[in-house]
C-alpha cells in the first residue's frame, strides 16, 4: 500500500499529548474563571452580597474553591 509522505511522519502520540495540553488549558482557564468570580465578590459590600443571598463567609468558600479545586476524579 502506498503512504503519501505528507502523512508518513504523523504518529500517533501528536492527539495524545494535543489533548493533555487542551485538559490543562481547560482547567487554568477554568481556575482564572472561578479566581475572578471570588474577586468581584470580595469586591461587593454586605448589602449587595446579602441582595444575592450571600455572605462574607460565603464568599471565603467560593475563594478556597477557586484556589483549591477539587480533583475530578
Amino acid at each position: 500500500m502506498f503512504a503519501s509522505h505528507a502523512i508518513a511522519g504523523l504518529s500517533f502520540s501528536a492527539p495524545r499529548r494535543n489533548s493533555r495540553v487542551l485538559g490543562l488549558l481547560l482547567q487554568l482557564e477554568a481556575w482564572l474563571d472561578a479566581r475572578s468570580s471570588a474577586r468581584a465578590l470580595y469586591a461587593m459590600d454586605d448589602r449587595g452580597l446579602s441582595d444575592l443571598g450571600l455572605s462574607r463567609s460565603d464568599v471565603e468558600r467560593v475563594n478556597a474553591d477557586a484556589t483549591h479545586p477539587a480533583s475530578n476524579a
